[in-house]
């Protein structure tokens, strides 16, 4: 399905008229940069000293405007399917990657010549070709805009259109980089040390005409949209820019050159600031024009996993890029600059993880299912997923929950709190300290999950503050990592369960963290026989760990139950494909239950990064699906699947099939549809 409805379309700013608000506020921004300008222009020749520092400062956040530009333009594209949208987005694109090669053969700022094999001509030209590209793309952005023909298709038709624009960005970039520095010797000498020559005027001007072309065919197609109008601004900005830092001044290092480049940045961040109040008006409008709580609860839902996506996606490029950066000979003041970013990068998506899940909460948009559950199950799955960061810290763990309780509780997101939990538990210990996990009956009746650790404490004057989000009462300062998310989300999570959690702490002693959580009421019904399968069915000999990745709680909950007759199995669970490698890898499971429909990795990428990671390579793995067909079928056990079971699962042929592959013998297992 192309584009979406016609309603739908015009809430987008490159779909929606420019109002005379917009169009005023416009003028205004481009009568206040003409009055820089001229205040600039018979300074332009005056030079400044050589603030190094302000080079890679400003490139670095140009680069980030224009990558998260992009990426939301990529994702307007998604929707709209417009030509001139994909080619709007590739041009951001274009300008992001210049920036980097820009930067990196710059001429004295990491190698004296810079880095990539430059030249004096170089970062020159680079900023020529990068500069020219950019105002092309707004051109066929503007020859294209009224075109009404769409890339039609399946989502996945856009997906390939916009991988196939990226993969041609890529390819220009690479091209000219190369040219400008291997093949420099075939262009016209522009720089002379950190002046231009007489050629750089005639080069320059071809530059700066494109940029005044793209004004002039930009203002004469219309209708203006809101897109439209603020690309005339950026392209006034950007005539600006290259007058001052390459024309009207004298070379590198003047007032011009840092001038002109404030002038670039503005220009990066015009259209970014308005497609990101655009997401904010969106979001206001699906509240707006939602009659009734539960739809207006969908579609923040939906704003918030489009967000997800389009925060995720720059997040990407940035840590992408630090990392290419690791590959050159750095200082080490230059190889901590690189580290930082890339903590922070991984920092921020724990954070982005953790704000999604308690905003969902808040919408009443999460699902919990409560089910009796047996306390020291879930207690023990939750302690074997931290024994790794406690044995780096040489923390004891003890669980010394006993006897048969039973709570009413999500599995999931109680094992998800549990974790928290005891990664702080771990993570704000002394070395060579204690963890100890107990339940007891509460007074009200509730059963009563206590985690106490031997850590420094916390004041009682700051406890009232723990579950404020993004609140670490001085933990950043410590360098421990941390989002100040996880003791609010926790909190959350147990009430949404009907529970609560309380903490009790000691100044140099430790602290105690206690869920409470209802009893279960009735769990004969846990033990009972499923699915016609009478508990006599359990098989003692069957012994190990099963790894099941699966984002259905109800698909999760059946397989739980089936697998609780085999008292010597142990079950994991992961609902990302993700998380699902990860435990495969840590924990070495002996088989591995598969879903092909999971939210982060479609399930045949899993399997063949099962089966690629040496390490895994050799546990064999279940495929559960509904695509009964053939060909699936034929397709993924050639792909390395040890078994194809469709849904509506079999729960004798399951438990049989898990017979087999934790006792096995010389047979490989069968397909089974």
């Amino acid at each position: 399905m192309a584009g979406g409805t016609a309603e739908g379309r015009r809430v987008f700013v490159s779909t929606l008229p420019a109002g005379p608000g917009e169009r005023r506020l416009a003028l205004a921004v481009v009568l206040v940069s003409v009055a820089i300008f001229l205040s600039a222009v018979p300074f332009a020749k005056v030079p400044l000293g050589q603030v190094w520092a302000f080079i890679p400062i400003y490139q670095s956040a140009l680069v980030v405007n224009d990558l998260i530009t992009a990426v939301l333009l990529f994702g307007q594209f998604g929707f709209l399917r417009s030509r001139a949208l994909l080619v709007l987005a590739g041009g951001y694109l274009f300008t992001a990657f210049m920036a980097v090669s820009h930067i990196l053969t710059f001429p004295g700022l990491f190698a004296p010549t810079g880095l990539l094999g430059a030249g004096p001509q170089s970062t020159a030209w680079l900023f020529m070709f990068w500069h020219g590209g950019f105002p092309l793309c707004v051109i066929a952005y503007a020859l294209l805009k009224n075109d009404t023909r769409e890339i039609d298709g399946p989502a996945g038709r856009a997906g390939v259109a916009i991988s196939s624009s990226i993969a041609v960005i890529v390819a220009v970039v690479c091209g000219l980089t190369l040219l400008a520095t291997a093949g420099q010797h075939a262009l016209p000498a522009i720089m002379r040390g950190n002046q231009y020559t007489a050629v750089m005027l005639s080069v320059v001007s071809t530059t700066w005409v494109l940029s005044l072309l793209a004004l002039v065919v930009l203002w004469r197609r219309r209708p203006h949209a809101v897109l439209d109008l603020w690309l005339m601004v950026v392209m006034c900005a950007w005539v600006f820019d290259i007058a001052l830092a390459a024309v009207l001044n004298a070379g590198r290092f003047d007032l011009g050159f840092y001038a002109g480049r404030i002038y670039g940045l503005l220009a990066a961040s015009f259209v970014l600031m308005v497609l990101l109040l655009e997401n904010g008006k969106l979001y206001a409008r699906l509240v707006q024009s939602t009659a009734e709580a539960e739809a207006a609860n969908r579609a923040k839902s939906d704003f918030l996993s489009r967000m997800s996506h389009e925060l995720r996606t720059p997040l990407n490029g940035i840590i992408g890029f630090s990392q290419l950066l690791e590959l050159d000979s750095l200082t080490p003041e230059q190889r901590e600059s690189v580290e930082h970013i890339q903590k922070g990068g991984r920092h921020l998506l724990t954070l982005i993880n953790e704000v999604l899940d308690i905003a969902r909460i808040e919408a009443g948009a999460i699902s919990i299912s409560l089910e009796p559950l047996p306390v020291t199950d879930v207690v023990g799955s939750a302690l074997d997923l931290v024994r790794p960061l406690a044995r780096r810290r040489r923390i004891t763990l003890v669980d010394a929950v006993a006897g048969d309780d039973h709570v009413m509780a999500d599995r999931q997101r109680l094992q998800q709190v549990l974790l928290n939990l005891l990664s702080n538990a771990v993570k704000y210990n002394r070395d060579d300290g204690r963890v100890e996990v107990s339940c007891t009956k509460a007074g009200s009746g509730s059963i009563r999950l206590a985690i106490r650790d031997t850590g420094r404490g916390i004041a009682p004057g700051m406890l009232e503050r723990l579950y404020t989000p993004f609140e670490r009462l001085g933990a950043d300062r410590s360098g421990v990592e941390g989002t100040g998310l996880g003791l609010a989300l926790s909190r959350r999570l147990v009430e949404a369960m009907h529970g609560t959690l309380h903490v009790e702490s000691t100044v140099g002693e430790g602290t105690t963290f206690a869920v409470e959580l209802p009893p279960a009421v009735g769990r004969s019904a846990v033990v009972a026989g499923t699915n016609g399968v009478p508990p006599s069915a359990a098989t003692p000999k069957t012994f190990g760990t099963l790894l099941y990745i699966e984002d259905n709680p109800a698909n999760l909950r059946l397989v739980e139950r089936i697998v609780s007759y085999r008292p010597g199995l142990t079950l994991l669970s992961a609902v990302q494909g993700r998380h699902g490698l990860e435990l495969a890898r840590d924990h070495q499971p002996r088989a591995i239950v598969l879903d092909l429909h999971l939210p982060d990795l479609d399930g045949t990428e899993v399997l063949a990064r099962l089966r690629g990671d040496p390490s895994t390579r050799d546990i064999p793995v279940v495929i559960v699906s509904a695509d009964a067909t053939p060909g699936q079928v034929t397709r993924l056990l050639a792909q390395g699947a040890d078994a194809y079971l469709t849904k509506p699962l079999d729960v004798s042929e399951f438990l049989a099939l898990l017979d087999r592959l934790f006792n096995r013998t010389a047979t490989p297992c069968a397909t089974t549809t």
